[in-house]
């Protein structure tokens, strides 16, 4: 029997290594953001169409790209569990990035060692182990990038264009490699493949074809997105501006998500391909150095310029942490890289520069792994008021419950229809509580948001003071990363005060 060879153990390994959280993590964490249980849903009714064979193309029309969760829907027609398959899916394209992370980074450097210590910045990464657990398209799109540039670095166009595609189908910013690939390929190789360039463009083509076909607009999705951000910078008009706070906030966010020391050696590879660009469009012999580089480079700063274009332009107004973790996928082997050149280049930094780049890692480990504990004592918080309506909301009544935290609206199971939000309301104290009573509101989940109507009517009912015939029935908060739910209900009229 022929013992398996070291290439194959390290393989072995890598999977092991990474894999171990990340699916441990889709079954014992949370989701890390609200907008997974949309995910969960819109996975579970498309696999229960499959099933029922009544699936039709335009199913896959929807506020979001479909293919992570048409991959999704596939796999749970075996398995029956929406839930878990959102986020056991997104953990096997986390494993999938962190052997890719190895892979772009030994073919950078030719430094398995380099490698392997790039491997082990993602796979053990708090952030990105947390997002992998999650049923939500960031790490599935990041493996689909990092695919594409993986075979841009080894020349085989076609697949990388066929890997951006499949980024392309599962979010928009990915149309974009419409015109980076054939650049990148023009620029190293002084041609464009034709068929490559089919490829990318067949995203936005079918994206266009499928909003068409379900409402008759080829727009349609974009409309409806710009309708929400509307919306959101109405409820929430300090967004539309650039306040210090947040601003100083946003950045933080993206400086930690993404990593400080990947950010600056970015900086820094982006800077030596500024400088030997020349060489390299003139094709002179010195330009080999730039050769690899340069697509790991171009794709990190098209992702960064656009989510700083989109910031700038309030088209994303809030930056999340998970905004970073694009940047963090492409730039760590940028970060081997760059580190490796300069201790070439100024061998009496190496020490100093090592020393450097490991207490920025471990300072920026250290923060995500407080954040995503903070995250779970949220998580936990909003479990308890979701149970509690849970059981003993009566879904056959013909009552209401308003509710601004998104996440306790889907933990609590009951039906979307059943709840009513801040963008349904007056915004004036009497009319609001009129509205109450008119729509049979029974239940009333108050979080203090900027954007939630009771905080900015009733400020006092962050502290359990009711309101009108509304009495607190519990609360649950957190004392890291703070939040505070209250929950109300009408008072019965057997209680009612005479």
């Amino acid at each position: 029997m022929r013992r398996p060879s070291n290439q194959t153990v390290l393989w072995l390994a890598l999977v092991l290594v990474s894999a171990i959280p990340r699916i441990l993590g889709a079954f014992f964490l949370p989701n890390a953001f609200g907008d997974a249980y949309v995910y969960i849903r819109d996975i579970g009714v498309l696999s229960t169409k499959l099933t029922a064979r009544t699936f039709a193309i335009t199913d896959l029309y929807g506020f979001w790209l479909p293919l992570y969760q048409f991959i999704s829907a596939v796999i749970n027609v075996f398995v029956g569990n929406g839930f878990y398959t959102g986020k056991v899916v997104s953990a096997i394209f986390g494993i999938g990035s962190c052997v890719l992370v190895y892979h772009m980074t030994l073919r950078l450097t030719a430094n398995r060692a380099a490698a392997l210590v790039s491997f082990a910045l993602i796979a053990l990464n708090p952030l990105h182990i947390f997002y992998s657990a999650s049923a939500m398209t960031d790490v599935p799109h990041a493996f689909f990038v990092l695919a594409s540039l993986y075979f841009a670095l080894r020349r085989g166009w076609i697949l990388a264009a066929m890997f951006a595609a499949l980024a392309g189908l599962t979010r928009v910013e990915s149309w974009m490699f419409i015109a980076l690939i054939p650049l990148i390929q023009f620029v190293r190789e002084r041609r464009i493949s034709l068929v490559a360039l089919v490829i990318l463009l067949l995203p936005p083509l079918f994206w266009f074809y499928i909003s068409w076909k379900a409402t008759g607009d080829w727009l349609a999705c974009f409309r409806a997105r710009q309708q929400y951000h509307d919306w959101l910078l109405a409820m929430n008009p300090a967004l539309a501006h650039f306040p210090l706070v947040a601003v100083l906030k946003d950045a933080a966010t993206l400086l930690i998500s993404a990593d400080v020391a990947v950010l600056l050696a970015s900086f820094a590879a982006g800077w030596f391909v500024v400088r030997r660009l020349p060489d390299l469009v003139a094709r002179r012999e010195r330009a080999e150095g730039i050769q690899l580089i340069l697509a790991p480079v171009l794709f990190f700063f098209a992702f960064l310029a656009l989510l700083s274009v989109a910031y700038l332009a309030h088209e994303q107004p809030i930056i999340f942490p998970r905004y970073g973790l694009i940047l963090f996928s492409l730039g760590i082997p940028i970060l081997a890289w760059t580190v490796l050149q300069l201790r070439q280049q100024k061998p009496h930094w190496a020490r100093r520069l090592l020393v450097i780049v490991i207490v920025i890692c471990v300072c920026d480990w250290s923060v995500q792994f407080a954040g995503a504990v903070g995250s779970l004592n949220q998580y936990r918080a909003q479990r308890a008021v979701a149970d509690c309506l849970r059981d003993h909301y009566q879904p056959n009544a013909r009552t209401r419950i308003f509710s601004d935290e998104g996440t306790v609206t889907v933990l609590s199971g009951i039906a979307e229809e059943r709840f009513l939000t801040s963008s349904d309301a007056p915004k004036d104290r009497e009319s609001f509580l009129a509205f109450l009573k008119e729509k049979n509101v029974e239940y009333l989940v108050f979080i203090k948001k900027v954007d939630s109507t009771p905080a900015k009517l009733f400020p006092d009912l962050e502290h359990g003071d009711g309101i009108g015939t509304f009495v607190s029935v519990m609360n649950s908060h957190s004392r890291f990363m703070r939040v505070n739910i209250w929950l109300y209900r009408v008072r019965p009229v057997s209680e009612a005060r005479p």
